[in-house]
């Protein structure tokens, strides 16, 4: 069984390309489940319409209040109950074969629980942009291709039945890829099966889509430079990086957990995945008791835990500064 999860805020100018793409696609979806979260347009009356004359089963869930994308997808994904798994932007334009070549990949390897795919960037009209999104990736010095651009993923349910509900300190797409990533289940195709389209609305514009001259790129570095010390400094982002470590904990909690590991599961990833969490996690737990000091105090706990290599899993010396100069108010 094939599951699309789509969210929609406001999606009334491109949402009904995007339905069609899905409506005409070489192998058709069983379901499709919808969030809207909260639209103010006509969105919701688009998707009503849609599901009168869809060939395939749409579920449409309604948030009375903006929850914003992240939840919406978790509302979304935890509604669906395909065997495979798409997450559907509301703005792009999916290939016609882009189900049917996925669902291949996963056929033809099995040991693989997330797919992900390239995608033709384009302009708000779907003109190109002569790059794919790989290419963008490749220009931010990202690791890992698309991993984590959610629209062009698939997962398997084996993997989602463990990493749901989406803990609410990783977005949905960072948080698939990091688990696929640790354990080695994701496989990558190449090849475009989709629009990626850039519009000034859409959450990566910034990124991928705007153009910007080099005194905007410089003026931009050094702001995003200062709210991100700023931000860093936070006991507020100290919780929101410590959460992300007991999700990661409280998922691999679950696997040891099962009775007998998932086939898909490879033990000595996940031996290291589990060694790796714990040694961050400890260097949490040292930190926090370090953050209730002041002044001298406190400096000598930071060059403590310094020594016992604690911030090597973050960012060092600087980790360490955001700590000696931390707000805990």
């Amino acid at each position: 069984m094939i599951s699309i999860a789509m969210t929609v805020y406001n999606g009334e100018k491109y949402i009904s390309e995007q339905l069609e793409s899905i409506a005409g696609q070489t192998l058709l979806p069983d379901e499709l489940v919808i969030c809207n979260d909260s639209s103010t347009d006509r969105s919701l009356s688009v998707l009503d319409e849609l599901k009168k004359r869809a060939p395939f089963k749409v579920n449409i869930i309604n948030h009375e209040t903006n929850k914003g994308y992240a939840i919406a997808f978790n509302t979304a994904l935890c509604k669906t109950s395909g065997d495979f798994v798409f997450l559907c932007d509301q703005d792009d334009c999916w290939f016609p074969n882009k189900i049917e070549s996925v669902i291949t990949a996963f056929k033809e390897n099995p040991q693989f629980l997330f797919v992900s795919h390239n995608a033709m960037c384009t302009d708000s009209n779907l003109k190109s942009l002569d790059k794919t999104l790989f290419d963008y990736d490749v220009i931010r010095n990202l690791e890992y291709g698309s991993a984590i651009h959610g629209c062009v993923t698939c997962i398997r349910r084996e993997l989602l039945d463990y990493a749901l509900p989406i803990p609410q300190s990783y977005t949905f797409d960072r948080w698939f890829a990091l688990l696929a990533q640790s354990l080695n289940l994701k496989f990558r195709i190449d090849s475009p099966l989709q629009y990626y389209r850039r519009h000034e609305k859409a959450i990566s514009f910034e990124t991928i889509g705007k153009n910007q001259t080099f005194l905007d790129k410089i003026t931009g570095k050094i702001k995003k430079n200062y709210k991100s010390i700023y931000k860093a400094r936070t006991i507020e982002n100290f919780d929101f990086q410590r959460n992300k470590i007991t999700s990661l904990v409280n998922f691999i909690g679950k696997i040891r957990s099962s009775e007998t590991l998932p086939s898909w599961c490879n033990e000595e990833l996940l031996a290291k995945m589990t060694e790796e969490t714990n040694h961050k996690n400890n260097a949490f737990i040292a930190r926090a008791d370090a953050l209730k000091n002041k002044g001298f105090m406190r400096l000598t706990a930071v060059l403590k835990n310094y020594k016992k290599g604690y911030y090597k899993p973050f960012k060092g010396i600087q980790t360490a500064l955001d700590d000696l100069f931390r707000s805990t108010k």
